[in-house]
């Protein structure tokens, strides 16, 4: 780490972006220890074959990266916002990289837990974390009264990584039956926020 580094502790997101844009590798280190644990919370969203999860948060710390080289500091958005969405993107890239071969749809990239909103910021905390364990089952539990076995089968199966292809395959019905219960399910979600 760097010789100031408590001074680089008390600095706003900003103006740490800005100083590692000028190089200041210990702007950088900083911006790290603070988003690591969300950069693998998303990380935690998103499944695909031949990925693992280290290997996303990698590709997060990157996204970081990005986002300080390119972040503007005259925006109004926040960096943190920002920098959420540079990584997001970085994300759905792989994805969509990874499927090239497959024919799944954009609409299949989209997040159907809603969690998102939820939970923004990662569990710091051995309490937050038992607290977000029990929103999200929770939150499973009102998506299984909510949906048709089918819908909830396929949201499952989906949410562990499997292409529309794979699922149609093991529930035994067409890939415009899985895309259907899938849109079925992301509308019924959005009643639930």
């Amino acid at each position: 780490m760097s010789k100031n580094f408590s001074a680089y502790s008390t600095q706003s997101d900003s103006s740490l972006a800005t100083l590692c844009r000028r190089g200041d590798d210990s702007a950088f280190d900083e911006l790290v220890r603070r988003y690591l644990g969300k950069i693998g919370f998303m990380a935690r969203r998103y499944s695909v074959q031949g990925y693992e999860h280290n290997d996303f948060i990698q590709e997060g710390l990157l996204g970081l990266l990005s986002a300080c080289k390119s972040y503007d500091d005259s925006s109004t958005v926040s960096f943190k916002s920002y920098m959420s969405v540079v990584v997001e993107r970085r994300f759905i890239s792989i994805i969509r990289r990874m499927n090239t071969k497959k024919t799944v749809p954009d609409s299949a990239l989209v997040q159907i837990d809603g969690l998102s909103e939820q939970l923004e910021d990662n569990a710091q905390t051995p309490e937050e974390l038992i607290m977000d364990k029990e929103q999200l089952a929770s939150v499973q539990l009102r998506l299984k009264s909510l949906l048709s076995d089918l819908e909830y089968q396929t949201l499952m199966l989906y949410a562990s990584g499997l292409s529309y292809r794979a699922i149609a395959s093991r529930l035994g019905k067409s890939e415009s039956s899985v895309d259907n219960a899938l849109q079925r399910v992301r509308r019924k979600a959005r009643g639930l926020y």
